[in-house]
């Protein structure tokens, strides 16, 4: 028989075969939903074209002849305004703007002051002020994203300074145009609408809910119909992770007194991804089988798939509803002529519904709140619990030496490198040398496979970017306004790109960059060809540089937050239910913020695979800590599930001490790995555990009680995958303790009861 439905869910709305224009869509509507960055970009185009002509009309009407430097100063404005300052909420952007525009006008202020003039000597002045400006600029990394985009500008406004060396009339004249643009630009940004990011995130989770509902309406069709269920397609759940994540990036923005109900929110679109994912790998293949367990589990999953489709901001009012099929799915799983290794996976299909069905109604819940009570607390606004802080007494490891910060070290690279850039162009004579100077602050990252990573999409975007320029030129030298345009829509595009695709965004730079010169200066083809060039020296100076001189290595960085991360995970687990003296309905969210910073660590693994082609290599090592990690936190999170389940369902104590049981062999996996508890201890052996299931099996008479031994084999089951991954990170982060390893015992009896 063929499995016509097998296939069929590639992707909610995709093409097979998407054209370009699909596939760019695509990538908008998974790396900027809602449209938000676009709008940005948007904004920044009107900002140019009302700045550029105002600046020409204002340099005609008072004769100052300065039509082109005129508008360029107030387009470089506008650009450092809006590129810098990333969207959020009115109030943090008109800050940050105060903060860009301030820095500018002061930076313009001390040129007035100096006035360069035309002298070779002025010239050679600020040449050399751009060493120790860039040293200042990459210092103020210490202060976090705000300050690399503050050093960024300072540079930025300081080399087109340099560039232009112009009097002190002239110096005046650029810093009214200056203030011209900052108000244009203010006032484009700050009047003009935008979408909500509160409501793009809230959506974002609907649609994901959306899709998954759609593959819990193909899985009650498969099961229906006997065909095999195909698993939830990976792409899927990529997308989801990619599309939530990124709206949350500026919906926290936007309103950071709503982080905790949005942070909230992302948790259980998590355990959302998590538990799709496992209920596709618990359906038995119905081909073949007359089970009378095929219909009730047909009706648990279009049951869900109803609700989603309908929406996670709708009530999910067939609560009693779903309970009864779940209800019906556990008497069928339980008939006894079903075979062992069939009735094992449809108790686990039990589990695994019954988690949905938790985790959509805690969505529904959250997502029926408007979002303009989103700084409301999830627990007083949904009735969630969140979590407490972890107890007193909670061990830790122990801390990593500290030596020279991150920042001093990149700082005084960065000194080194322009000064060996400012020494080429006073010796060689280069023709574009202020080019090679601002490369080395672009691509010097905060560490080496950071830097290498840069290098390398700078240099080939820089490249692709000024051909494509080149071209441009060539191709409509008569046609100003079309170049204009392209121009003006690199910008767009590389602002729009710059969170997640760095080459592309080089690549928009480079021609806009080409583009913009040629119709400014006159630029021509050997101007053209020195920004290739010249853009490859000064990135090579700054990778040799970030190797040589005091380099730092992002995967020792990530070693030491990686044993923060376990640190926390134990302190995490420990707080969590079952432990002694715990208040019942005490369960946390607690893999919320641990998946977050692993996200973080995760996107940092490509500068690590840099850094291990030259030669550093330990970063082997950290890429298998942090996928062992991603790991550990996945397991835990089904911990914490199956935990919150049995919660609900008022566990009798038997049953309660098989889960302390269970919790300490955890803990003490977790004191090992984390190098805190002797050699000799190993957690694989449990004989407290033992004895608690032979009591709890021997007690567990009852029906309600033998119903509950499903969500404990659940319960050990991911206990003892936990053991695992724990074993591993002791593997690396304690090699001498791996001699004392030993494998975890399973508890197949569970399984078999």
């Amino acid at each position: 028989m063929q499995d016509p439905q097998v296939g069929a869910f590639d992707e909610p709305g995709s093409d097979a075969a998407p054209t370009l224009v699909g596939r760019l869509a695509r990538w908008l509507s998974d790396h900027d939903p809602g449209g938000i960055d676009s709008t940005r970009a948007l904004h920044l185009a009107i900002s140019f074209i009302l700045v550029i002509c105002l600046g020409y009309a204002t340099s005609r009407t008072f004769a100052l002849n300065l039509d082109v430097i005129f508008p360029m100063a107030g387009a470089m404005t506008a650009l450092v305004l809006i590129n810098f300052t990333p969207s959020a909420s009115r109030r943090a952007e008109a800050i940050s703007f105060g903060k860009l525009f301030a820095l500018t006008i002061a930076l313009l202020v001390a040129v007035v002051i100096a006035a360069p003039g035309n002298a070779p000597a002025n010239e050679l002045a600020m040449k050399l002020l751009l060493v120790p400006l860039t040293c200042i600029a990459l210092y103020l990394r210490r202060f976090g994203m705000e300050g690399q985009r503050m050093g960024i500008a300072l540079i930025i406004i300081a080399t087109v300074a340099a560039v232009l060396h112009p009097t002190r009339i002239q110096a005046a004249w650029l810093l009214l145009a200056a203030v011209q643009g900052g108000i244009v630009t203010f006032l484009v940004r700050f009047t003009l609408g935008r979408p909500s990011a509160l409501k793009v995130y809230s959506t974002c989770v609907i649609e994901a809910g959306e899709t998954v509902g759609e593959y819990l309406r193909l899985l009650g069709t498969c099961v229906r119909s006997g065909v095999r269920v195909p698993p939830p397609p990976a792409d899927m759940l990529e997308r989801i992770k990619i599309r939530v994540r990124a709206a949350l990036v500026n919906a926290a923005a936007e309103d950071p007194q709503a982080r905790e109900y949005i942070e909230a929110v992302r948790s259980l679109v998590y355990r959302l991804r998590v538990a799709t994912q496992l209920l596709g790998d618990c359906i038995p293949d119905p081909r073949g089988s007359e089970g009378a367990w095929r219909l009730p589990l047909a009706a648990c999953a279009d049951q869900l798939a109803r609700h989603l489709e309908r929406g996670l901001g709708q009530p999910f009012e067939e609560t009693e509803r779903m309970r009864k099929a779940i209800g019906r799915l556990r008497e069928a799983a339980m008939a006894p002529d079903i075979p062992a290794q069939e009735q094992l996976a449809l108790l686990r299909a039990v589990t695994a519904f019954d988690r949905l069905f938790l985790v959509v109604s805690d969505l529904s819940r959250l997502e029926s709140v408007d979002t303009s009570r989103w700084h409301v607390a999830p627990g007083s606004a949904a009735g969630l619990i969140t979590p407490g802080p972890p107890p007193p007494g909670t061990p830790t490891a122990p801390a990593a030496p500290q030596g020279m910060p991150f920042y001093v070290k990149v700082a005084i690279q960065g000194l080194v490198a322009t000064a060996i850039t400012t020494t080429l162009d006073l010796v060689v004579g280069l023709d574009h040398a202020y080019w090679a100077t601002m490369t080395v602050m672009f691509v010097l990252g905060n560490s080496l496979g950071e830097t290498y990573v840069r290098v390398r999409y700078r240099t080939v975007g820089t490249l692709a970017g000024a051909v494509i320029g080149i071209a441009l030129v060539v191709g409509l030298d008569r046609n100003v306004w079309l170049l204009a345009a392209a121009c003006l829509i690199a910008q767009m595009i590389g602002l729009v790109t710059q969170r997640d695709r760095y080459d592309v965004a080089s690549a928009a730079t480079g021609l806009s960059v080409i583009v913009g010169l040629h119709l400014v200066t006159g630029l021509g083809a050997d101007g053209m060809v020195a920004r290739i060039y010249e853009t490859a020296i000064g990135a090579v100076i700054a990778l040799v540089v970030s190797f040589v001189v005091l380099p730092v290595y992002v995967a020792d960085q990530i070693r030491n937050q990686v044993v923060g991360m376990v640190s926390q995970c134990r302190a995490a687990f420990a707080n969590c239910w079952p432990r002694k003296g715990s208040v019942p309905g005490e369960i946390g969210n607690v893999t919320a913020a641990l998946s977050a910073d692993l996200r973080q660590l995760s996107e940092r693994l490509p500068h690590i695979g840099a850094e291990t082609s030259l030669g550093h290599r330990s970063a082997g090592d950290v890429v298998t800590l942090v996928s062992t990690l991603e790991i550990l936190i996945t397991y835990l999170a089904l911990l914490e599930d199956v935990a919150h389940r049995l919660d609900t369902l008022s566990p009798p104590p038997e049953t309660v001490t098989i889960l302390e049981a269970a919790r300490a062999r955890t803990l003490a996996a977790f004191d090992q790995a984390l190098g805190l508890a002797t050699p000799a201890a190993n957690p694989g052996a449990a004989p407290e555990l033992d004895a608690a299931v032979s009591v709890a099996l021997e007690m567990a008479t009852d029906q309600g009680t033998r119903r509950l031994l499903p969500f404990v084999a659940d319960y050990l089951s991911f206990s003892e995958a936990v053991l695992r991954p724990l074993a591993d990170l002791r593997a690396l982060l304690n090699p001498a303790a791996e001699a004392h390893a030993t494998k975890p015992v399973a508890h197949k009896e569970l399984e078999a009861a």
